[in-house]
C-alpha cells in the first residue's frame, strides 16, 4: 500500500519539523503529545491506515500505510517533507513479539532502520534518535547502575536473545551514521509505565496487567519470578528524559556513540504486589511462569545509572512506585466505572515504599 499522506496545518511551514516514525505507538503517541505541546510541528508516520483522531489533531501532517521495510515508501516520506530536521525512528517489535517471531522483528527492526538512514542521507537529514532497551544487556552486565557506556564498551557481549541483537545491529548502523556526519543518539528504555487502556506484549508490561487486574478485583497470575527487580520508568518521567536528549546540543552529550539509559525505579513483583495491597487489599495472585518472560527479566539488570543522564540531560527521575499504583489503578477505576477507594486515606495509611525512584 503507498504512503497516504494527510492536508497539514499550513501550506507553508514556518518552523523546521520533527518526524515521528511509528507515531502511533506505545512511545509514538507521547511523544507527539510532549513534542505537540510545546508547539513543535510534528509529521507523524505509521503503519496504521488512519491515524486515531486525538493524535491527527495534535500533528502537522500525516503520513499512513508507511511501512519501514519499504525504502522507497521512506524516501517519499523525506522528499514531500523537506523541512524535517529530526527523526524518531520508534518502528520495533517489543522483546515478546519479537521472541514469537525474530524474523519478523528483524527486517522492521534492523531492515527498517537502515532503510530510514538510507533515506536521511539521500536528503541529507542528520539527526536521529532511536529507543534502545533493557533488553540488550545480557547476564555480562553489571546488576547495578547499568549505564548505556556499558553496551559501547562491550560490543560483542550476548544480550541472550534475538530482541537484544536486534538493538545492537541498530546500534552499530547509528555508527556508521555518525562516521558519515550523522547526529545519532539512543536511549536505552527500561520497562514503561503509563495509566492508559492498552499496552503491547512486553516483559515488563506484567507490572501494567497486574494493576488492571487488581483494579477489576480479578486474581492475577504472574510470569515472572516474585524477587528479581526490574528497571521500570513511568511515562511522564520518560518524556522528560527523551525531550531532554533531543534538545541537547551536540557539544552537551560526552557518552559514548551519545547513548544514555533513561532511568526510573525499580522494584520486584513482590513489592509491586504488596503496594497494589495497600490500595486492594484483597488482591490475589498466583505464580505460573514465562519461560521468555522470566529468562528477560533474569537477564537485564537491577538498576539503571543515574549519573550521566543527570551530568549531560539535567533529567533526574521524579515518579516513584506508590504514585504509580495511586496513578494507574485510579486511571483504571474511572474507565471501569467502580467505586473510587479513597486515595488520600490511602496515602496516609502507606508506609514508605523501599522501590521509590532511583535519584542521582
Amino acid at each position: 500500500t503507498s504512503p497516504t499522506r494527510s492536508q497539514p496545518w499550513h501550506h507553508l511551514f514556518s518552523t523546521m519539523s520533527v518526524l515521528i516514525i511509528g507515531a502511533a505507538g506505545a512511545v509514538g503517541k507521547r511523544l507527539v503529545r510532549a513534542l505537540s505541546a510545546r508547539g513543535e510541528l510534528i509529521v507523524a508516520a505509521d503503519r496504521m491506515p488512519r491515524l486515531p483522531e486525538q493524535l491527527s489533531s495534535m500533528v502537522a501532517a500525516s503520513e499512513t500505510n508507511v511501512d519501514v521495510r519499504d525504502s522507497e515508501a521512506l524516501r517519499c516520506v523525506f522528499d514531500r517533507h523537506p523541512e524535517v530536521h529530526t527523526v524518531w525512528n520508534l518502528a520495533a517489535p517489543l522483546s515478546v513479539e519479537t521472541a514469537m517471531d525474530p524474523a519478523v522483528a528483524r527486517q522492521v527492526t534492523v531492515g527498517g532502520m537502515r532503510n530510514v538512514l538510507g533515506a536521511m542521507g539521500q536528503t541529507g537529514v542528520r539527526k536521529i534518535l532511536f529507543t534502545d532497551s533493557i533488553g540488550s544487556f545480557g547476564a555480562q552486565a553489571p546488576r547495578q547502575q547499568c549505564s548505556a557506556r556499558w553496551l559501547t564498551e562491550n560490543p560483542n557481549q550476548d544480550p541472550g536473545s534475538d530482541y537484544g541483537q536486534q538493538k545492537r545491529d541498530c546500534r552499530n548502523l547509528l555508527r556508521e551514521f555518525a562516521f558519515r556526519g550523522g547526529d545519532p543518539r539512543w536511549a536505552v528504555l527500561p520497562g514503561v509505565l503509563h495509566s492508559e487502556a492498552a499496552w503491547g506484549k512486553g516483559t515488563t508490561e506484567y507490572a501494567l496487567e497486574a494493576l488492571k487486574a487488581a483494579s477489576r478485583r480479578e486474581p492475577y497470575v504472574c510470569p515472572v519470578d516474585l524477587d528479581v527487580p526490574v528497571p521500570m520508568v513511568f511515562a511522564d518521567d520518560l518524556m522528560r528524559g527523551l525531550l531532554a536528549l533531543q534538545d541537547a546540543s551536540e557539544e552537551q552529550l560526552h557518552q559514548p556513540e551519545r547513548g544514555y539509559a533513561i532511568p526510573g525505579l525499580s522494584f520486584t513483583a513482590r513489592e509491586l504486589f504488596d503496594e497494589i495491597r495497600r490500595h486492594v487489599p484483597d488482591f490475589k495472585f498466583t505464580v505460573d511462569l514465562c519461560p521468555n518472560m522470566n529468562k528477560f527479566v533474569k537477564l537485564w539488570p537491577d538498576t539503571l545509572s543515574t549519573t550521566e543522564p543527570h551530568a549531560d540531560l539535567g533529567y533526574t527521575p521524579r515518579v516513584g512506585l506508590r504514585e504509580i499504583v495511586e496513578t494507574v489503578l485510579a486511571a483504571h477505576a474511572e474507565r471501569d466505572r467502580l467505586p473510587h477507594w479513597d486515595l488520600g486515606m490511602a496515602k496516609e495509611q502507606v508506609l514508605p515504599s523501599s522501590a521509590s525512584a532511583q535519584s542521582a
